[in-house]
């Protein structure tokens, strides 16, 4: 097995269950690995205050946010951003979807802006706009919500022909019997790989010192990139295909399953 010194994980598929909570086994799996001297880092599409909301961040060293725009440093209790989706990107964006998508999402490393045509439900970690004119902050990272399958890959191709500054990345909640589908849109410079590249150079280690736990797409790029990349057996099949093991689901305790037989 290869020499690890960082272990990764996505939250939500992968680290958290389908009831968006982290096991016990898991935890005290994370813990002993932590007090052996291994760095565990958080790599998420999730904004800080959504993940204090599902998990204690002290159980890791790290967090990566808002796939790649930003950095948790737990023990500074800071946030460094990466970079952000231009001003000018985010109104045409919205410009172009406002009418035809139901849910808009714009990310700051703490707050999820929402405009949608969906009932509000009240989370704390929301703020309900009414228009762009309501987004008072640089926006990290924006979701955008179909109701179809077709909808979603037609404007994925959209985004992309139109947009040479951004990353677009579909995504399915594997976790949601619904299949909630949405497009998820970062600043090109900024991705769950080079951010993740960041925190192991600024450690004097190299990317094929980790191993990473993923099940969606937007984790397909440390899936292929890292020393050991592990899919969830709940992942969407490209990641299965692409990774170097399968583990048991996020509800089966998968991460921990793997580390204990393992590390």
């Amino acid at each position: 097995m290869k020499k690890i010194k960082i272990i990764a994980m996505d939250f939500d598929g992968t680290l958290l269950s389908s009831n968006k909570r982290i096991t016990d086994r898991t935890r005290e799996c994370l813990i002993k690995l932590k007090n052996k001297h291994y760095i565990i880092i958080g790599v998420t599409a999730r904004n800080l205050l959504s993940v204090k909301g599902v998990l204690d961040v002290n159980l890791f060293d790290y967090i990566v946010l808002n796939n790649g725009s930003d950095i948790y440093y737990v023990k500074e209790d800071k946030i460094e951003n990466i970079s952000c989706i231009e001003n000018e990107t985010v109104e045409k964006i919205y410009n172009l979807f406002n009418e035809c998508s139901y849910q808009i999402d714009f990310c700051t490393p703490y707050m999820y802006l929402i405009k949608t045509k969906e009932k509000s439900d009240g989370r704390p970690v929301v703020k309900y706009i009414n228009d762009l004119g309501d987004v008072d902050s640089s926006i990290s990272r924006m979701n955008i919500f179909f109701e179809k399958a077709k909808e979603l890959e037609e404007n994925r191709c959209l985004l992309e022909k139109e947009f040479d500054n951004i990353n677009v990345v579909k995504m399915i909640d594997t976790d949601d019997k619904n299949s909630r589908m949405w497009l998820t849109v970062n600043p090109k410079n900024a991705s769950k790989l080079t951010t993740l590249k960041k925190i192991c150079n600024d450690l004097k280690y190299s990317i094929e010192e980790v191993i990473f736990f993923g099940d969606g797409e937007n984790d397909l790029v440390l899936i292929e990139n890292v020393g050991i990349g592990v899919a969830m057996e709940n992942a969407i099949d490209i990641v299965k295909a692409k990774a170097a093991f399968v583990t048991l689901s996020n509800d089966n305790d998968g991460i921990a399953n793997y580390l204990e037989r393992n590390l």
